[in-house]
């Protein structure tokens, strides 16, 4: 039998490391089992809230490790495979994720094989080769994958209180059990700050699979209430979205998700309603056109709040996401992003501080954008902060050249100072979600 672990590194940037789900881990252990049945011997490592210097107490010897990397994680990741090499010198490590397609070559100086694209083709081959004897360093495949060919992720492998809790949606719903859900794939839309590597066409898991998977989570877990991780949890494709939201109205659940803010009509809003939704995250990001050209968001501002007041009229409550820091962005940026909140009027705000992440057009070419200075301490690269601790400061991991391709650039200083002034403005009202 061979013994896999897939590692799930501490998070301990996370104040609620246990909120999301590790669905990648589920669905390729779900492909695995499905596979190769009792040949193979599964389990999760759990690290999420584990201390540094406590970790080493918390990893079982296995055959092979398997890891997904985003940027923020990889130093975490690096240093458990570090101590994993030296108490198991013989097991084996593999690594997929957004940061491993990023910096596949550096990638390579770490672990023992790499997968580049969507896992769930390769992996069966992989632990076909690793079975052999025979695992290759790379694995790359280029296709999209049909999220209709593979069963929906088993939650089986998790510690059972890990998988479901409360708290996910407010109001009369903050008691009930939830969980996040994944059911489709890609983003049509390339805004020149995200890091997104599923640029394409959105695909959507079949309405009776999306059944399938909450009736499961009802069942097995007691989940009453979801959260929808998706792009765009309504579908911007008027006939793709009746049936996918259908779908989750025949479960009767409530659930949260984020939306598009323009390009929803008021007739698919009411199905959304219907089928349980309860509040949706829009991303403004910035309150300045000039901004919102810069980084390619291509959304209204003004039909972005006649979209808020539709959603109020059907029950849906808003969690606007705005950034801080972007390109192009004038040192009024508080005053002006306050202004919006007060006529939007939404039950919370999300603020977060622009960080370049890799794989993004910004951090591939800071100098069309005015930024003179990239700091590459990927440990430093989240984007929320003092959302729980108001103590807690951001860390810039950029600098402004003092003129930029929009004018004069703004200081650090300056983007400090109209976060804290807002965020302080926000948890004074209580709409710090």
């Amino acid at each position: 039998m061979l013994h896999i672990g897939f590692v799930l590194p501490p998070d301990n940037q996370s104040f609620l490391p246990f909120r999301n789900q590790p669905l990648t881990p589920l669905y390729i252990f779900t492909i695995l089992e499905e596979k190769f049945g009792d040949k193979l011997d599964l389990s999760i490592i759990d690290l999420r809230g584990v201390r540094p210097e406590n970790i080493k107490y918390y990893l079982p010897e296995k055959d092979v490790y398997l890891y997904t990397a985003m940027t923020p994680d990889y130093p975490d990741i690096c240093e458990v495979k570090g101590l994993l090499n030296s108490i198991y010198p013989k097991a084996l490590h593999i690594a997929g994720g957004t940061h491993i397609n990023l910096f596949p070559d550096k990638s390579l100086q770490v672990f023992d094989s790499i997968v580049l694209g969507e896992g769930e083709e390769i992996i069966v081959q992989i632990i076909e080769d690793v079975l052999n004897r025979a695992l290759k360093h790379i694995y790359k495949n280029t296709k999209l994958i049909d999220l209709n060919s593979y069963p929906y992720p088993l939650r089986k492998y998790l510690n059972l209180r890990a998988i479901a809790e409360k708290g996910l949606l407010r109001g009369s719903n903050i008691s009930s059990f939830g969980t996040n859900v994944l059911f489709s794939r890609g983003c049509s839309f390339q805004c020149k700050f995200c890091a997104n590597l599923n640029f394409g066409p959105v695909r959507y898991r079949a309405p009776k699979l999306v059944e399938q998977e909450i009736e499961y989570l009802k069942k097995e877990y007691g989940v009453k209430v979801l959260a929808l991780k998706d792009d765009n949890a309504i579908p911007l494709n008027k006939k793709i979205a009746k049936s996918f939201l259908e779908s989750i109205g025949n479960t009767n659940v409530k659930w949260r998700g984020q939306s598009r803010a323009n390009g929803i009509s008021e007739d698919i809003v009411k199905i959304a309603a219907e089928a349980g939704c309860s509040d949706l995250g829009i991303g403004i990001e910035s309150v300045s056109p000039k901004v919102l050209k810069i980084i390619n968001k291509k959304i209204d501002l003004r039909k972005a709040k006649e979209y808020i007041e539709v959603l109020k009229k059907h029950g849906i409550g808003t969690r606007l996401h705005f950034i801080l820091g972007l390109p192009g962005e004038p040192n009024d940026i508080a005053s002006r992003t306050l202004d919006f909140i007060n006529e939007a009027d939404p039950k919370s705000v999300i603020l977060t501080v622009f960080t370049p992440y890799p794989g993004s057009e910004i951090f591939d070419s800071p100098k069309k954008f005015g930024l003179k200075k990239i700091n590459p301490n990927w440990r430093g690269y989240q984007s929320a902060f003092g959302r729980f601790d108001e103590n807690e400061k951001p860390e810039m991991m950029f600098e402004y050249e003092s003129m930029t391709p929009w004018g004069k650039g703004i200081s650090n200083e300056k983007i400090l100072e109209n976060y804290s002034k807002l965020q302080a403005i926000l948890r004074e009202r209580k709409l710090i979600f």
